[in-house]
Parts: C-alpha cells; structure tokens; sequence
C-alpha cells in the first residue's frame, strides 16, 4: 500500500494490488540470463565465421538468432517493468517450428558439451501457437537445464506433438534426474536443477505457462528427467491476463535518489520505458550537484537514507532550483523528520514496493498539483 496526501488534513490511501514483486523481477532476471546465454553463444559463431571467411549468409544467419533471443529478454524485461510489450513475439507459428526455434538457439552451448540435440516430430506438431515468445523462453529454460546435466557426450531430446487442442513438448535429458524427496517442492523455487542456480527459472517458467492456460509437469524424476510443457493451440493460447498499459512520463524530468545499485538500475529502467529523464544520484553530493546543475525537475523519487547527513539542506536546494517539484519519499520508514522536510512531501512509497506503486504515486501527484502534506504523519 501507498500513503497519498490530497489535502493539508488528509491522507489517501491507494490500495494497490500486491504481487509477488521479486519473485517476479527474479524470474524476468532469469529469462533475459537465459536469452543473453544464447545471444552470446550466436555472437562467437558469428564471430568464429567471420574470422574463419565463411559466407555472409552463415555470419547473417548467426546475428539473426542472436537478434531474436535479445528481443526475447528485451521484451521480459519490459514487462518485468509494466512497460507495453504487445508487440514482440505475437506472430503464430507452428508447435514444430517453435521446437526447431528452441534447439537452434541452444545448439551453440549444446556443442560446448559435445551434446547432441535431437528433435523427434510427433503427430500433430503442425499445429499453430499464438504468443510464441513464452513458449520459446520456457522451452529455452528447460533445454539449457537439461545440458547442463546431461554428460559430455550425451543428447537432450525435444519430441513435439499435438493433440488437437494443445501442443506438447517434452524435454529429456541424461541427467542424475530429480532425487524422489526433491520432485514435489521442485516448483516452488529455491531448488535449483543446475549447479550453482538459484532454483528460480523452474518456478517462473510454470508460472508463465499458467497464465497462458499452459502446464508444465516434470513426468520422470529418475534416472533421468523428463519435462513436459502443454500449451493451447490457436486462440487459446491468448494469456488470461495481460499487462496493465504503461503509464506514461514521457518528457518528465525525476531525480531519483537511491544508494542500491540493483533498485536504483531498477528504477531507471522503469521510468525510461515510460519516457521520463531520470537523472540518477547515489549520495547527497550526486544529489547536491544535480540540483545544482541548472535542470530544473518535475519530480523528485527520494530514498532518505542517502542525504540523511543533511535532509533539510538537500530539500531546500531542490526547492531553491525546482521549487515545483513533486517529492516522493521510497523508504521503509516515514518518521522523525524535521517539519521543513516533511512538510514537503507529496507521496510516500513504503520500500519493498513494487515498481507500479512507483509509477502510480508519480502519475497521481503529477496530475493533482494542489495535493500537500498533512500536519501529522500517517
């Protein structure tokens, strides 16, 4: 929840959906390591080509895998963020393209460990699949597991089917597999498939499939593992729920303060998808200089922690320099503040937030220029 001042003995309070805010950035993290995996793995035989003086159509058709894969985790990040990401991935394509699309991509890190990758078409695979980039990104997600675990020397199948109303797709590897103790709570994260993973990819994926009216099950554990994802062919497949449209900034100008790198890198991202200028300070002299700079600033998105040295100072020469900007506190806390500080703040966002808290308060504030503070803290 969101604390919003609309008048000087008054407080709004927002509430604002809460979802399982790192988990999902974790997840969108995870896919764009994955889609970066592959883009790298294209980039070197791109490159190995070049330097070997092999045909412009190979060297093109290695920058075109890897230019397909960076819009994949361009267009999860986007979403990660609530930015529109409608039209990346939408064209319909064939269950069976999408399985040769999926090894393709993984086949550089495929031949690093000598696996081989073998495709097997089943009946049905002809069928067409809307949306295809989730079901590239969860394909991608279960063939890099599987090399991973597979021994030097092995092969990873992908078979593909379709049953008349769904395509399946199963992954198997020639892994350890999923000890019996580990297979219920596999999905549930914090369990990692691959060495030195941090069990979040598994949890994700299934989470995306779900929306889509897709599953994903693990149908053997041991000696090997064997993954199977469904998902709806043609119309079905349309997720149930779509991202909120982009609220947007586009021209507003917000010093953003914050001593986390990862929120702070957060943040930025989120209000340059909207169009806004962030201009980023990590301390109270990074603040002080930016004031002092000569923009002037619409809005101001304020962790005190990092001007806590001089709270009082570092809002005065804000106001000396941008005496209309919006202040948006992001702290856990909203106490002891000297009055001149206080009395100054529009909206406070309680950390952890999610990033559509962020851009709700600064849409509010931004629209509702007479909203001011109360005399008492909430």
């Amino acid at each position: 929840m969101l604390w919003v001042v609309e008048s000087p003995n008054a407080l709004k309070l927002l509430q604002a959906e809460k979802k399982p805010t790192e988990a999902d950035l974790a997840g969108a993290l995870h896919e764009v390591s994955n889609a970066l995996t592959v883009v790298l793995g294209w980039l070197d035989v791109a490159r190995s080509k070049a330097l070997a003086g092999g045909p412009l159509d190979t060297i093109f058709e290695a920058l075109d895998v890897a230019q397909t894969h960076a819009r994949l985790g361009h267009r999860a990040a986007r979403q990660a963020l609530g930015a529109d990401a409608s039209n990346a991935g939408s064209s319909q394509r064939t269950a069976r393209t999408l399985a040769h699309t999926a090894v393709q991509g993984v086949s550089p890190h495929a031949q690093a460990r000598d696996i081989e990758m073998v495709i097997e078409e089943q009946r049905g695979c002809t069928g067409l699949i809307r949306d295809v980039a989730p079901v590239i990104q969860i394909l991608t997600n279960l063939l890099l597991n599987a090399i991973e675990l597979s021994p030097v020397g092995s092969r990873v199948v992908l078979s593909v089917r379709g049953t008349g109303s769904e395509a399946a797709f199963t992954v198997s590897d020639n892994g350890p597999g999923i000890a019996a103790e580990r297979a219920p709570n596999l999905f549930l994260g914090g369990d990692s498939t691959r060495p030195g993973g941090a069990g979040i990819g598994l949890r994700h994926s299934l989470g995306v499939a779900r929306a889509h009216d897709g599953e994903l099950l693990l149908l053997e554990s041991e000696p090997h593992a064997k993954f199977q994802l469904t998902w709806p062919l043609g119309a079905g497949s349309a997720p149930r729920r779509q991202p909120p449209a982009a609220q947007s900034l586009v021209g507003v100008r917000i010093l953003v303060v914050e001593d986390d790198v990862a929120v702070r890198t957060l943040i930025e991202l989120a209000l340059e998808a909207r169009g806004a200028e962030p201009v980023m300070a990590s301390s109270l002299t990074e603040f002080l200089q930016a004031v002092q700079s000569g923009q002037r600033f619409d809005a101001a998105l304020m962790d005190l922690s990092p001007i806590q040295s001089d709270l009082a100072g570092a809002v005065a020469a804000l106001r000396n320099t941008s005496p209309e900007a919006r202040i948006v506190v992001i702290s856990g806390v909203l106490g002891g503040l000297p009055d001149e500080v206080y009395t100054q703040i529009s909206a406070w966002v309680r950390k952890p937030f999610e990033m559509g808290e962020v851009i709700e308060t600064l849409g509010y504030i931004l629209a509702n220029p007479n909203a001011s503070v109360p005399s008492a803290l909430p």
